[in-house]
């Protein structure tokens, strides 16, 4: 028999049995639906961590004291030298060539007036160099530029959040808001960065650092550095380097606790960098068992029909099948379950994932190179798990075959 004729006689022997049928093919639908749904799941965690690495960046690191105790005090109650923050920063910049960009960082909690509102926001004076170290771009406008820093020019960038509800709807470039006093012309609004540990990024006010000290800070000193690694560079070499010089410029012999602390956020990026990988892997496992639990209860069916069509096989090949024919056709009808089961689960996947966007929220990245993936499965496992019933069915006495009743 060719192919044509024997894929023919495939269909009519499942087309006899619609319900077994059906239900054969349930388990491999469900197979290739989870595959499909888990594995969108999983690619839309991992492609949001991945976004949010980008958006944050995972190359640059806090330096600040945090209330260390030392000697019997926190140093928070320790007096400091007003600029030993920005000190620090520039000399960080010029002696640790793993660093490409450092600067003082001084937030505050104030009140912010426009000519339309008034809002509670947090100001923030640092570097132009800022913008570089946490990735931050402008939607509109431009960004802090090195001569507002020398000139101590009165602008400012701000987030969408205070933006919003500072001006509303109004484009806020080259507006005025006023701090303690004091008036700031907005040269820029900064790109979108989302929440992160509790905090609205968006809600944010950017002042050049020494114009901040001088007309917002006052005596409110900044204890806070930022620096980022040189591109390709480890941040663990940067943060090294960092806490060697400061070392040496805070007077801390060795054994001595340090006065600072560093916080690199690379550590909690490659944490949830690795804990997505984990959870995607779970769950590609999990829909390959729902899978594979599939394939069984095709073979399970598929030795039953061997059974029940004994003497159909005896009388086939009594009348000049030979023990290929009869194998391929069963190993037919066993793809032809897996292979029909697997398109239709790749649709029933993909319908899933829309509903769990549009009704539940649930984020979802529907993949068709998945989708192509798990139908070559579905037709691996037709192989796979049919040719056990196949080669049976083949190997079958026909003479012993016509006397089964």
């Amino acid at each position: 028999m060719n192919f044509l004729t024997l894929l023919a006689e495939a269909l009519h022997s499942l087309g006899k049995n619609k319900i077994r049928t059906a239900l054969s093919m349930l388990g491999i639908v469900i197979g290739v639906g989870a595959v499909i749904t888990l594995v969108a799941m999983a690619q839309a965690t991992k492609t949001r961590v991945e976004q949010e690495i980008a958006r944050m960046g995972d190359d640059w690191m806090f330096i600040g004291t945090w209330g260390l105790p030392r000697g019997g005090v926190r140093k928070a109650d320790v007096a400091r030298r007003p600029n030993q923050s920005r000190d620090d920063a520039v000399a960080i910049m010029r002696e640790c060539p793993a660093v490409r960009a450092a600067t003082p960082s001084n937030r505050m909690q104030l009140q912010v007036k426009s000519s339309y509102s008034n809002y509670s926001t947090g100001v923030n004076g640092a570097f132009p160099n800022y913008h570089d170290i946490r990735r931050w771009g402008v939607i509109a406008g431009r960004k802090l530029e090195d001569a507002d820093e020398i000139s101590k020019r009165p602008v400012c960038c701000i987030g969408q959040t205070a933006a919003r509800e500072l001006f509303g709807s109004v484009n806020p470039v080259g507006e005025e808001i006023t701090v303690k006093s004091a008036r700031f012309q907005i040269v820029g609004v900064l790109d979108f960065k989302g929440q992160a540990n509790g905090r609205d990024n968006d809600d944010l006010i950017l002042f050049p650092y020494s114009v901040f000290q001088q007309k917002i800070a006052g005596t409110e000193i900044s204890e806070t550095i930022l620096a980022a690694a040189q591109h390709h560079v480890p941040p663990s070499v940067a943060e090294d380097q960092i806490r060697r010089l400061l070392q040496q410029r805070h007077n801390i012999r060795e054994g001595e606790p340090d006065d600072f602390r560093i916080f690199a956020l690379s550590e909690p990026m490659a944490a949830r960098e690795a804990s997505s990988a984990e959870f995607e892997w779970l769950l590609r496992m999990i829909a390959g068992v729902s899978l594979v639990v599939g394939g069984i209860g095709i073979m399970n069916i598929m030795l039953v029909s061997v059974t029940e069509r004994t003497r159909e096989i005896g009388l086939r090949m009594a009348i000049g099948a030979g023990t290929g024919d009869v194998l391929l056709q069963f190993l037919i009808e066993a793809i032809a379950l897996c292979t029909l089961g697997g398109i239709i689960g790749m649709f029933a996947g993909w319908m899933f994932c829309v509903i769990l966007t549009e009704t539940r929220g649930y984020e979802t990245e529907f993949s068709y190179q998945v989708a192509g993936i798990a139908l070559s499965f579905a037709f691996a496992t037709g192989v796979f798990f049919g040719f056990y019933p196949a080669w049976r069915a083949s190997r079958l006495d026909p003479i012993e075959a016509l006397r089964f009743e």
